[in-house]
């Protein structure tokens, strides 16, 4: 996976132990010093337990080594256990924004995106204050913060088409655009 200035990720991280609220908030306090150390952006998450979904856009940083060195500040984080997905995110960001938000969801961890402690959507809709930077998606949606919290509203309660919801789901590192992107920055050398 190549990673370059202003490179959109999902990096899942099942390698943490996130099973009870006070192993969030270590992890939530780590990724926040991360963020701000390593001048990454975060425009969404959701902590879940057994697993991370982070939305980062790089600053060119090599986001294996940036897990390995924040990882190392959450008790019981195992290297290794890590899957990267690169987006062209122009065409996805909304999507992953989505599929973030609506993972608590489907887990039966909370009735609605927003009621959820541990994830960025509450932020999207004005809701709440918090680490993740919304404006990276909402942006996409308007250019008003208003209108643009309230189409992602909208946006957030339509039925995802499986098409944008199985390439984040998959359990593998991936590259996720049309085909020029895809060629573009597959880690595969073609001829």
């Amino acid at each position: 996976m190549k990673f370059f200035e202003n490179a959109h990720c999902l990096v899942t991280d099942s390698g943490s132990a996130l099973a009870d609220d006070a192993a969030k908030a270590a992890y939530m306090a780590a990724l926040q010093k991360a963020v701000a150390a390593l001048s990454l952006k975060l425009p969404a998450y959701a902590l879940l337990p057994g697993r991370a979904l982070l939305y980062f856009v790089t600053p060119g940083a090599d986001l294996r080594s940036v897990m390995g060195r924040f990882g190392a500040e959450v008790p019981g984080w195992q290297a290794g256990h890590c899957k990267y997905k690169l987006l062209q995110p122009e065409l996805y960001a909304a999507h992953l924004a989505r599929y973030i938000h609506k993972e608590a969801v489907k887990e039966g961890l909370a009735a609605k995106p927003e009621d959820y402690r541990w994830s960025s959507a509450a932020q999207y809709l004005g809701a709440a204050q918090g680490p993740a930077e919304p404006g990276l998606v909402l942006n996409y949606f308007s250019a008003d913060p208003a209108e643009a919290a309230a189409k992602y509203a909208a946006f957030l309660a339509e039925t995802a088409p499986g098409k944008f919801w199985r390439p984040f789901d998959k359990n593998r590192d991936a590259v996720i655009g049309d085909a020029d992107f895809e060629a573009a920055h597959s880690p595969h050398d073609r001829p």
